[in-house]
């Protein structure tokens, strides 16, 4: 072989080498961008899962499409982004609640530890080598065992949060428990979850066991050297003091003492800061809320001067000031101060705080969003030709008050109608204008902030106002828009009031409210009766009944979900209401509060020896939609509600009424002049907010528990609704429900005879009413018209028969020119209801 040709094969070598390289670079290229771009996608997963909160979980109800409005300017996507948390904005909320609840929870943090795996190789290899994919399915195995045992922990304790398992950890736990059984389900999870570890991390199950054995050794021979301690250990652990006890066990009447001792001292509801240690108080410019008392400890502030930015061309420099709060929430993790009373039937345990979630107690002011509203708002005024001077910046969990003087000559007037004017400067929703502030020559502009923060019932209910507010029937609202607990007391109310679109928070107020109560009140002091049309909102406390719930002989259910048995429960409420004010007319008291007293000290003797006196629990009523009762028994619900709402108070029975249609057919003029006390949510119009605040101002509230409070004959004052979910109710609820409760619930008198069951107006029915019962529902057609061509009667009898059907329950109300509604659709259903009016 020539010098010629060994050249040209060498050439040729080259040239394939050159060719391969060439074909070889654009893969690896790809290969390195995919690298990058799995990195990229660990970062932003990552940063994605560590800003998770739960207060996003109200924005993730949207969809990737709809995501995308963010560029057409939807202002519904556009306020989800700007009260979302999570670090990467609403596309990170998503992301985090589909891996968080939706997914694996916790264990989908696996995911980013194969993504790594994978960028490895594609940097190193050019591919993902086969190794990697038995890793990546052994993580993959870790994390499905994972949230499996998450999920049958869950089985036994549902108070731990649903992120830890994921909608697929828990879908997998309760198939295994219903194969397998809760215990079944605990050990197959664990099991698969540490041979799942086991095998991922190479580990040898012989020298794991060898090790096991030694610790187990070691731990038998500690035992060993200590086991003559035994009985002492036995003894110690067998007498605990018993929790709650108190010296006054032996008299089962000291609770009414106490709870009348209170009621005695509480006049109207108050505010109370927590106090803060080592921090010395500063004395700022006085801010008094409305209709609250603030003790001197709870009303520190701290001045903090702040220079405005320097707006273009000026007339003048602008004071800031900057109140604000040391602490709004301070925890206080010792049970609140009320001891578990004892009946001598039951022992009863008050819930624990483990069963509320914690949330982020404290919200961070943005010195530089205050200096900028308070320039734009300067400004935007100034156009207008209205100067203002010093202004006072307030800042709180969801709303900062922004106050000012305006200069000498303005008219009020003339800022209150530049409410739109300042929202559309300000880029706001919900701007409200309060001229002036009661008790300060000043103007007050509320404006949202820009990242709010969730008010949690735990931090009401843990905190030191709550605790140490005294009152019979304590209830802690939320927080003012300074950030400060709010409670009042329900007795002094008396009742309450509640209208709100939906959506509002109407049902989450409710919740707060009966929590409230009952976490500071034993079963014996309260009783509820709940009244829920919507029958889904608060059925759940249907596991209190033989605790907190009040009962009717005449209702076949816990909590009252149907029209006609809430006329009877009402009745039945009139009736208790009655027999009370008859039983203090004996002994010659004015009230509840002093009966108990009185019964407890022992100077009260009934003239009549022959009826024993008991004490008598405070009795709150609670109605979730007023507007559908209203629709089908106006009449008698109306009339109950008016009666109870005019005399029960000093007998100890308070109202809790809610609708989401504040109109005047449904709030009455009678129903409304004996409720004092409203709170008004976010409603559609301006005047729906005069129905039920006799102001406006609801229809500007920002929804989500953003309320105005009218605490009776006082100005609204601003309110953020604590905020409870269904979980943390249903897990106090079942906490109170698996103790042992009363034998028998507090019953109420029986109103089955005479004017009960819903009967006529005169507790007589015409003879031909159950055939005139029959003919209606046959047509489902309520008219004068049609019984008087079937029944062959005149107009007057036919008119008279069709009001009785309609307190009956049978038809609904008049409705102008139309035919009466029929709320009957069977004859089933018919005859069970002529069955309830004795008509059968």
């Amino acid at each position: 072989m020539d010098d010629r040709t060994i050249e040209r094969a060498v050439a040729t070598r080259r040239r394939r080498r050159r060719a391969l390289q060439k074909n070889d670079e654009p893969s690896s290229r790809n290969a390195a961008i995919v690298g990058i771009l799995l990195v990229l996608a660990v970062l932003l997963l990552g940063l994605a899962l560590l800003s998770y909160s739960p207060a996003d979980e109200a924005n993730t109800d949207i969809s990737f499409r709809e995501l995308l409005q963010l560029f057409r300017n939807n202002d519904d996507v556009r306020a989800k982004f700007e009260t979302t948390q999570n670090w990467l904005g609403l596309l990170g909320a998503l992301l985090a609640d589909f891996l968080l609840h939706d997914g694996f929870g916790m264990a989908s943090a696996l995911l980013l530890l194969v993504l790594l795996l994978w960028a490895r190789d594609l940097f190193r290899h050019g591919r993902i080598q086969d190794e990697s994919w038995r890793q990546s399915t052994l993580i993959i195995a870790c994390m499905v065992s994972g949230a499996y045992w998450f999920g049958a922990l869950r089985l036994v304790w549902d108070q731990l949060p649903v992120e830890l398992s994921g909608l697929v950890g828990e879908f997998l736990a309760t198939v295994g428990a219903a194969i397998t059984g809760t215990a079944g389900t605990i050990l197959l999870a664990t099991g698969a979850l540490f041979f799942a570890v086991v095998f991922a991390m190479g580990v040898s199950i012989v020298g794991l066991v060898n090790r096991a054995r030694s610790a187990f050794q070691t731990l038998i021979g500690s035992l060993r050297q200590r086991w003559h301690r035994r009985d002492r250990i036995k003894a110690t652990i067998q007498q605990p003091s018993t929790p709650g006890t108190t010296a006054s066990e032996d008299n089962p009447f000291s609770f009414l003492r106490r709870a009348a001792q209170q009621t005695a001292q509480v006049e109207e509801p108050r505010i109370i800061k927590p106090e803060e240690p080592n921090i010395p108080p500063t004395p700022p410019a006085k801010r008094d809320t409305p209709g609250s008392k603030t003790t001197a400890s709870g009303a520190r502030q701290t001045t903090d001067p702040i220079e405005s930015a320097t707006p273009p061309t000026p007339p003048r420099k602008l004071t800031l000031t900057v109140q604000q709060q040391q602490a709004h929430t301070t925890e206080d993790e010792t049970p609140p101060t009320r001891q578990p009373h004892f009946d001598e039937t039951i022992l009863y345990t008050p819930p624990p705080l483990d069963l509320l979630v914690h949330g982020n107690q404290e919200h961070h002011i943005n010195e530089e969003e205050l200096k900028t509203n308070a320039r734009l708002l300067q400004e935007k005024l100034e156009t207008f030709k209205i100067k203002i001077e010093n202004v006072t910046v307030i800042p709180g969990p969801v709303i900062t008050q922004y106050e000012f003087v305006p200069a000498a000559g303005v008219k009020i007037s003339q800022i209150e109608a530049l409410a739109d004017d300042i929202a559309l400067a300000l880029k706001a929703r919900g701007i409200r204008i309060i001229a002036p502030i009661p008790g300060k020559g000043t103007v007050g502009v509320e404006i949202p902030n820009h990242k709010p923060s969730l008010v949690r019932f735990r931090s009401i209910v843990a905190s030191r106002t709550f605790q140490e507010f005294r009152a019979a029937l304590p209830v802690g609202i939320g927080k003012t828009i300074t950030g400060d607990v709010y409670c009042t007391d329900l007795a002094e109310l008396p009742h309450l009031l509640i209208a709100g679109a939906t959506g509002s928070g109407k049902s989450v107020g409710i919740n707060t409210i009966v929590m409230s109560l009952i976490w500071r009140l034993h079963p014996r002091e309260l009783k509820f009766v709940i009244i829920d049309p919507k029958k889904v909102e608060l059925t759940f406390y249907t596991r209190l009944k033989h605790h907190y719930l009040a009962a009717s002989p005449d209702v076949d259910e816990p909590v009252i979900t149907t029209p006609a048995n809430a006329v009877i429960a009402l009745k039945a409420l009139v009736a208790e209401m009655e027999q009370r004010y008859d039983l203090l007319a004996r002994v010659g008291q004015r009230k509840i509060s002093d009966y108990n007293r009185k019964l407890a000290d022992g100077a009260l003797k009934a003239s009549d020896t022959a009826t024993p006196l008991a004490p008598l629990p405070y009795i709150v009523v609670v109605i979730d939609e007023l507007a559908d009762l209203m629709m089908t028994a106006r009449n008698d619900v109306e009339d109950s509600i008016i009666r109870l709402a005019q005399l029960a108070r000093a007998v100890g029975i308070h109202l809790v009424v809610a609708t989401q249609r504040p109109s005047v057919d449904v709030i009455t003029g009678l129903i409304k002049a004996n409720f004092p006390a409203r709170i008004a949510y976010q409603v559609a119009s301006k005047v729906d907010s005069r129905t039920i605040i006799d102001s406006v101002g609801a229809e500007q509230l920002l929804g989500n528990g953003d309320m105005l409070f009218t605490p009776g004959g006082q100005r609204p004052i601003r309110l953020q609704n604590a905020f409870i979910t269904t979980d943390e109710v249903e897990a106090i609820t079942e906490f109170i429900g698996k103790q042992r409760g009363y034998s028998t619930p507090y019953m109420l008198p029986s109103v089955a005879q005479g004017n009960g069951r819903g009967g006529s107006a005169d507790g007589d029915f015409d003879p031909l009413f159950v055939e005139a019962a029959r003919i209606v529902v046959h047509a489902q057609q309520g008219s004068t018209s049609l019984l008087q061509r079937r029944l062959r009667i005149g107009y007057s009898r036919a008119a008279r028969i069709i009001d009785q059907l309609e307190s009956a329950g049978i038809v609904g109300p008049f409705d102008g020119s139309k035919a009466r509604q029929v709320l009957i659709e069977s004859d089933a259903e018919l005859d069970m209801r002529l069955g309830q009016l004795g008509l059968t």
